[in-house]
């Protein structure tokens, strides 16, 4: 791909030196580079290919690193990495030890903060502000931020801490769903025009100036002038999308053209000398220069690279393969269908949660709540208590923004609510922002909280059946996965969802079991495979499909540990308070030295962005590492 621009700058000073129609050329080209990107290592496609005039201009009118760019989630930050140093690193995003998705501040100092969850950036930059001004620098700081992060009541938050603040703070809302103010009209950018130009700055200048005679009232009326002069041309042209703003304490300009260079260039030029807070209001086009993307912006948003020709293979070889995300939206349909008092909620998740052909089947059930995770457990709170049955379908990683509603509204007063985790363990290439590995750490501790997690998608299905005869909080956590990637030649019933043991039964017999794998959700299925290739060496080994985190299936368990002269715990979650230590408060009454228990799980950090597979295979989660663990810890030689 030839480029004029994009592979022949040193970016982003040479920005500077590019006239409007060369940015307009440029923008062209990045849109190429984009689409082809993500082609090859998926991405957020939709969200990048809306914000490249955005961020050219932000690039030529501001310094950074020196300037400081807050990006709201930060998933639309492709093109500020291009034009950061990074473009030779594109084809690595989301990849293997390469570039990170999201803004990442140890990636680059031109990331001032690294995000991954909504509605942070208002909070972070409104601190770099107060940071800056208290020890007397002079640089800016700009907040980027999408029409879906007000869904979240973080940003009001943020916004309700800007009043009374009289130094330069630059918002930039990017809406790209026309979610707030009407479109774009030729008014609405001439109003924007006059407010961005000196003579309506002098015209108010002047007013205060006689203001300011009267030296009491000055404060009080300066802040009035501003407003009252807003609010007349509001009543000649309906502006109404800025009055919100403005009751934050922010200076209104917009809505306008985002992908309009110059117009841009002058609303942009105006923040930067303006004293106080400033939101520019930009309308963009989701997808932007991609007609598959324009027109259907929501399945463009993330994309998955274009597979090789073997992997449209094996796929098409098997046709019923089903992700969780998908059972858990087919099962809802059909639990609906039987019982009217079941709903779903989600914060924003529709697709992901597998949950769009559930909204088509059951439109009045279904409530799609924003970017508001704590609404969304209070709200599922209100409901059960009300004497409906909602199930809240959400990723694992985001259930942690709703933790005390879990504690305050729904589990001290033992109401059903049922949370679907998705996405839970490794959930590969959006990184530590996104990795659902802290859920059993944070809900094993929480009274009257049921936790359960499956080996596979039918298990889950058995499991919401059940779990909608309860009347309790109960969760079910699994990954982003499909039943291709478990050995499927087990049939196991699930019966009133006990543990399981998924080899040989030796309950009954006299001799020991040297070692017993206990495996959580779907890291049943290596211990089984670990336990096969140890049990055709001649040992005696036991692989247990666990079920039930919280409460234990303490009667079937027992004398499987009694019996077991090791027992190794394999869970794909953080170490630290997770099941294994649920295990071992619940068996410490049994003669057991700690030296015959051993826990394979995630060490203490984060865990960084990368195919699941690889990363399951660098933390010891896959059969082969188990059996080489066993083998150092139990004296056991063998191999796979």
């Amino acid at each position: 791909m030839t480029t004029k621009f994009l592979d022949n700058s040193n970016f982003p000073e040479d920005l500077q030196t590019l006239s409007n129609s060369d940015l307009e050329t440029l923008a062209v080209e990045i849109r190429e580079r984009l689409i082809d990107v993500c082609d090859h290592c998926g991405g957020h496609l939709a969200s990048n290919l809306g914000v490249v005039e955005l961020t050219l201009v932000l690039h030529i009118l501001f310094e950074s690193p020196n300037d400081k760019f807050f990006w709201d989630t930060s998933h639309q930050t492709y093109v500020h990495k291009m034009l950061t140093g990074r473009l030779d690193k594109m084809y690595t995003i989301r990849q293997d030890n390469g570039l990170s998705g999201f803004a990442n501040i140890f990636e680059s100092d031109h990331d001032a903060f690294g995000a991954g969850h909504a509605s942070t950036s208002i909070s972070a930059a409104l601190g770099a502000v107060h940071a800056r001004d208290l020890q007397k620098q002079d640089h800016k700081v700009v907040a980027v931020f999408g029409d879906s992060a007000l869904s979240g009541g973080m940003a009001f938050e943020a916004l309700n801490n800007v009043e009374g603040l009289d130094k330069n703070f630059i918002c930039v809302l990017n809406d790209n769903d026309m979610s707030i103010s009407r479109p774009v009209g030729s008014m609405a950018q001439y109003i924007t025009h006059i407010r961005t130009t000196k003579l309506y700055d002098k015209a108010k200048s002047r007013v205060e100036k006689i203001i300011n005679r009267v030296p009491k009232y000055a404060g009080p009326l300066k802040r009035r002038v501003e407003k009252i002069v807003d609010h007349l041309i509001d009543i000649i042209v309906d502006t109404k999308a800025g009055v919100i703003f403005e009751e934050f304490g922010f200076k209104y300009l917009g809505p306008i053209d985002g992908h309009n260079i110059p117009l841009l260039m002058a609303a942009l030029k105006y923040a930067k000398t303006y004293n106080g807070p400033i939101m520019i209001h930009i309308i963009t086009q989701k997808g932007k220069g991609l007609k598959v993307a324009e027109a259907d912006p929501i399945k463009y948003h993330g994309v998955s690279p274009t597979p090789s020709p073997s992997k449209i293979k094996s796929t098409s070889d098997n046709p019923k393969v089903k992700t969780f995300s998908q059972t858990l939206g087919d099962k809802m349909t059909s639990i609906c269908n039987k019982n009217k008092k079941v709903v779903v909620i989600t914060p924003a998740m529709k697709e992901g949660s597998g949950l769009s052909k559930f909204s088509d089947a059951h439109p009045d059930r279904f409530f799609d709540v924003g970017i508001a995770e704590e609404h969304a457990v209070t709200y599922a709170a209100g409901l059960a208590r009300n004497g409906i049955k909602p199930l809240l379908a959400i990723y694992s990683t985001f259930l942690q923004r709703g933790y005390d509603q879990v504690i305050h509204d729904v589990c001290i007063q033992n109401l059903p609510v049922v949370f679907a985790l998705d996405r839970a363990g490794i959930a590969g290439q959006d990184g530590p922002t996104h990795q659902g590995v802290f859920d059993y750490a944070f809900l094993l501790s929480i009274p009257n909280m049921t936790i359960l997690a499956p080996k596979d998608p039918e298990e889950l299905e058995r499991m919401l059946d059940w779990s909608f005869e309860q009347n309790s909080p109960i969760s079910i956590r699994y990954p982003k996965s499909h039943s291709s990637d478990q050995n499927g030649d087990v049939a196991t019933e699930i019966g009133a969802i006990k543990s399981e043991c998924l080899t040989d039964n030796r309950t009954d017999k006299k001799e020991d079991i040297h070692l017993l794998y206990i495996g959580v959700g779907t890291m049943a299925w290596p211990c089984y495979d670990a336990a096969l290739v140890q049990q055709s060496q001649g040992k005696s080994v036991v692989a247990i499909n666990l079920r039930f985190i919280k409460p234990l299936d303490t009667k079937f368990l027992a004398p499987y540990i009694e019996k077991a002269q090791k027992i190794i715990v394999v869970e794909e979650g953080a170490g630290i308070g997770g099941v294994y230590h649920n295990i071992l408060r619940e068996f410490n009454h049994l003669d057991k030295a700690l030296n015959q228990w051993k826990q394979i799980a995630l060490p203490d950090q984060f865990i960084e962005h990368g195919q699941v597979s690889t990363l399951k295979l660098k933390y010891g989660l896959t059969a082969s590492n188990i059996i080489t663990q066993t083998e150092s810890w139990s004296k056991i030689s063998t191999s796979i």
